[in-house]
């Protein structure tokens, strides 16, 4: 149970410093000249969707754990430990093509209303749940649906609190040199990630 937490909240982490998470809205702003309660409202509002559209699947997911752990038993946690290090493997040996970033140069080709922006900025970001985070409200549809919420409760405070820190900073100018190194090297991150968590699960459960 501890390791799925752990998980999730590493998962969440490593999401948050992603580039297009935060970067499009650094440079939106800077580039409309948006002043910093207005950053962070429309931050809070775009991460909050992307919350949502994460989490809105994560407890279908759940729900599907349950029933498979009322219909199997604890046979569920082996399995759930297994799917966690196949989908590790998979994100540490397949390498996605990365996203292109929008810049300053490119947002001011086309100017927008604030009401736009946002529109445009939380349907991006409710479309665009963390898929590799599922796997893990999967496993924790197993200790029941009360888990599940924590599990969505911890996800949405660290995803939240990451990326409205991570466009705050980058609104001020602040030279974010790790997310560079994130973006190239998420998939491994994640892929390690699931795999101890699938393999601790294992043993603790």
């Amino acid at each position: 149970m501890f390791t799925v937490i752990a998980g999730t909240i590493l998962l969440a982490l490593v999401h948050a410093l992603i580039p297009n998470h935060w970067l499009p809205l650094v440079a939106v702003a800077r580039a409309e000249g948006w002043k910093a309660r207005e950053v962070t409202g429309i931050t809070f509002i775009a991460a909050l969707a992307h919350v949502l559209g994460t989490v809105a699947l994560g407890y279908v997911l759940g729900m599907i754990g349950k029933e498979l752990q009322e219909e199997y038993g604890r046979v569920i946690y082996v399995v759930a430990s297994v799917l966690l290090i196949v989908f590790g493997l998979v994100y540490y040996t397949v390498n996605l093509p990365h996203h292109h970033h929008a810049s300053e140069k490119d947002v001011h080709g086309y100017k927008r209303s604030r009401g736009r922006w946002i529109a445009i900025f939380v349907l991006m970001m409710f479309l665009s749940p963390c898929l590799e985070v599922e796997s893990l409200f999967l496993s924790a549809g197993a200790y029941g649906m009360g888990f599940v919420t924590l599990l969505s409760v911890i996800y949405a405070i660290v995803s939240i609190t990451g990326i409205m820190l991570l466009v705050t900073l980058g609104h001020r100018g602040v030279k974010l040199l790790s997310a560079h190194f994130i973006e190239h090297n998420e998939k491994k991150i994640t892929g390690i990630v699931l795999m101890l968590v699938g393999v601790l699960t294992f043993f603790v459960h």
